[in-house]
């Protein structure tokens, strides 16, 4: 049996074309043979409608904070709430826009939701803004208390806040940059979660609750926060539109998303033959 993870943003879900017809027929074609396929994302379990109807195994969520199996969620690491108080107030003295991210809901500061609302106003062909408050189930920072919050998005005026913000940064927290795939926003952004989660720390723990083993994994992705899953894989599978930093940590590089990568990779590795 093999265990396949698969990034969504910038690896099954284009967001020129949506949901990869080649990837969605490859993936049904790999769990016919009897291998397991589980989503491995950044987004929470609520923001998960680009993949509506791509039947999969589970759902790595929040970068490997929550794991879900067959429906169930199976695994959750939340950051502990003084910590995230004391980060909160970090991110507040700096004028940092943030996410707070509960197994299904994102709790949103005012100044995250006035950028949002400026970015749905202002870039062309993006959803409105209704539309995203809906998607991604945003609600008021001040309604997050009693939530498990399992990961934070954020984002600062510059990269020089940035840059000082990491230096008093509790060092029980770490920072995945999306300056792969949130481009407008570069380097002065990030998802931070506890020191000891990530995707790769999720795809152990799901390999082996299975009672496989890391060699039968694969794991596809794009950006900063797929790096640890790549490097934890037997197989790490970078896509062509991948940047520098995941290419590099990557045992193969396939075609970009919108030249069928995936369907390509698993081709490639025989996990999938076209019919």
């Amino acid at each position: 049996m093999k265990y396949l993870f698969f990034d969504i943003d910038g690896t099954l879900f284009s967001h020129k074309t949506g949901l990869v017809p080649s990837a969605v027929k490859a993936i049904a074609y790999t769990r016919k043979l009897g291998n397991k396929c589980f989503i491995a994302t950044g987004r929470h379990l609520g923001s998960l409608g680009s993949v509506k109807g791509l039947e999969m195994d589970g759902v790595v969520y929040c970068n490997g904070a929550g794991i879900m199996i067959d429906g169930k969620i199976v695994d959750s690491s939340p950051i502990p709430h003084d910590l995230l108080s004391r980060t909160v107030m970090q991110f507040e003295e700096r004028d940092g826009g943030y996410f707070l991210m509960s197994h299904d809901k994102a709790f949103v500061n005012r100044r995250e939701m006035e950028r949002r609302k400026e970015m749905c106003r202002n870039e062309k062909g993006f959803m409105r803004f209704n539309e995203m408050v809906r998607m991604l189930i945003m609600k008021a920072f001040t309604e997050y208390r009693g939530e498990e919050i399992l990961k934070v998005d954020i984002d600062f005026p510059s990269e020089a806040v940035m840059d000082d913000f990491l230096r008093v940064m509790d060092p029980g927290l770490q920072l995945a940059s999306t300056a792969g795939y949130n481009v407008s926003l570069g380097k002065r952004s990030g998802e931070i979660t506890r020191l000891d989660v990530s995707k790769g720390t999720a795809l152990q723990k799901v390999v082996e609750m299975y009672g496989g083993t890391l060699a039968d994994a694969y794991a596809f992705g794009d950006s900063g926060n797929d790096l640890e899953m790549l490097r934890m894989a037997g197989t790490g599978i970078a896509m062509g539109n991948g940047f520098a930093e995941v290419k590099a940590v990557a045992d193969y590089v396939t075609a970009p998303i919108d030249e069928d990568g995936i369907a390509k990779a698993m081709r490639h590795f025989g996990l999938y033959e076209e019919v």
